[in-house]
């Protein structure tokens, strides 16, 4: 361990990526945290944080839109062939439960992959502070929030009466929304590395 890292009495968090990512750490000291280029990180944090970024940004994306794919393809036979997809000053709009959870899915997967990209990017410059943080949180959640619509809607109308269909999943799949994002907002902040306190300005012209 660098004489730095064992001097500092609070906690020492690295990453690295293999595809270009660099080694930044957070240390918890004395007078601030703070991101540092440490390239003397030990292996073992190396590897574990490692393998926790790539979970978070890669493995937990694709597994949740392909949970969304594997259960609507199970319950395919329950949820009626036309259901409600939006509510409007005309009505209750109609449409195709298979257009609307690859719809789902593919804007899932679009604001997950730019989470990711500017994600990287905040590491890659070595800017990780409460502001950069917050944006990749929220990206992230937003996607998650779009897989929980689809879920929703896949649960809201499983045995429903095609004669009888409501807008009811409509607003089921607004509470999946918001449930999911407070719930991955949540977690992302927690796994997330802790963002340092970015330095103010104190020039004066």
């Amino acid at each position: 361990m660098v004489p730095r890292a064992k001097q500092a009495w609070g906690t020492l968090v690295g990453w690295t990526l293999s595809t270009g990512w660099p080694v930044f750490t957070v240390v918890r000291g004395s007078e601030e945290d703070r991101l540092s280029n440490i390239p003397d990180v030990p292996d073992s944090v190396r590897a574990d944080i490692k393998s926790r970024i790539v979970a978070l940004m890669v493995v937990a994306p694709a597994c949740s839109i392909l949970i969304v794919a594997v259960l609507y393809l199970l319950l395919r036979p329950l949820i009626p062939n036309s259901i409600a997809i939006h509510v409007g000053p005309d009505g209750v709009g109609y449409g195709s439960p298979l257009l609307l959870i690859a719809v789902a899915s593919g804007i899932a997967a679009v604001v997950f992959a730019i989470g990711g990209a500017t994600t990287r990017e905040f590491f890659k410059d070595g800017h990780w502070f409460q502001t950069q943080k917050s944006i990749a949180v929220g990206v992230m959640a937003l996607g998650y929030g779009v897989i929980g619509v689809a879920l929703a809607t896949i649960l809201s109308n499983l045995n429903v009466d095609p004669e009888a269909i409501s807008g009811n999943s409509v607003g089921m799949g607004l509470l999946g929304f918001i449930f999911l994002f407070i719930v991955a907002a949540s977690v992302y902040v927690v796994l997330f590395p802790k963002a340092g306190i970015e330095p103010m300005n104190t020039s004066y012209r």
